[in-house]
């Protein structure tokens, strides 16, 4: 049976803690569109700071639609539902409440969020399965 994506995140606040800056219910935080990378020096700084920016990427769905517009952003705040879904409306141009869940029940988009914590790598993948996010292994 899949992992809920709400059950990994409220297992992750356990693990690490209620002040961990990557894991919460609060739909708050700072987006980022358009993020420059320097050859490798944003790696580097990340590694060195712990920064509490999360990479997120929208792929492309499995019925082989691409986001509209960029699909790599910076976010400042908690990887839950709210961001993952928040994020497919970003990249697929979503306008609608309507338009969106018609798009997320036939389209089924995946989420990749990344980020680095003490200096450790770290890496979700989640998928909408036409009712909940799923954690994918």
């Amino acid at each position: 049976m899949p992992k809920l994506l709400r059950d990994f995140v409220n297992n992750m606040i356990e693990e690490w803690g209620q002040d961990n800056p990557f894991y919460g219910l609060r739909p708050d935080g700072q987006l980022v569109e358009q993020w420059t990378h320097l050859d490798g020096l944003e790696i580097f700084y990340n590694v060195v700071r712990n920064s509490k920016w999360v990479t997120v990427t929208v792929m492309p769905t499995q019925t082989g639609i691409h986001p509209e517009k960029e699909s790599v952003y910076k976010w400042k705040g908690y990887i839950n539902e709210y961001i993952a879904e928040t994020s497919v409306w970003w990249a697929f141009e979503l306008l609608t409440q309507m338009e969106a869940k018609k798009f997320m029940i036939q389209n089924k988009p995946m989420v990749k969020f990344s980020f680095i914590r003490l200096g450790h790598p770290y890496e979700l993948v989640v998928q909408f399965d036409g009712y909940n996010w799923v954690v994918m292994d």
